[in-house]
């Protein structure tokens, strides 16, 4: 199982645990289950994700049994020639740049607009605009 899906399943864990000290200890049924809900559906990601794709379960256990399966599985027991699980291709955001914090503030200001009125959107389209064709045109140059 790649790593990426151990930490599913670790969050799972977690969210399952805060689920039933949570309800023993605030007797409210809204955010119990919404912590129940929230670990069915990361229990469902995972058996889809192992389910579409058999290659993201790893190679066999060193240990036997019952206890080396659940080592395996919460990522106790890595096999020797696993590749690394965030291995990427080149990176697409340039390292010094100000166009991602321009995007970000003309999203910002967008935002505002929906919420004060038309005449905020108008720049910051402008300024989300400006952002996006300098931060497509240094990529090209990079």
């Amino acid at each position: 199982m790649t790593e990426e899906l151990r930490l599913f399943l670790r969050t799972a864990l977690y969210a399952l645990a805060a689920g039933v000290v949570y309800w023993l200890v605030s007797y409210e049924p809204a955010g119990t289950v919404l912590l129940v809900a929230l670990t069915v559906a990361l229990v469902a990601f995972i058996a889809m994700a192992t389910a579409f794709a058999p290659t993201a379960v790893g190679g066999g256990s060193r240990g036997r049994g019952a206890l080396g399966t659940v080592n395996r599985i919460l990522g106790f027991d890595e096999a020797p020639n696993a590749a690394a699980p965030l291995e990427g291709g080149p990176e697409l955001i340039p390292t010094a740049s100000p166009w991602p914090i321009i995007s970000a503030a003309g999203a910002v200001v967008i935002g505002l607009g929906v919420i004060f009125g038309p005449w905020l959107v108008v720049p910051g389209v402008v300024l989300l605009a400006a952002a996006l064709v300098g931060w497509i045109t240094q990529l090209g140059r990079s």
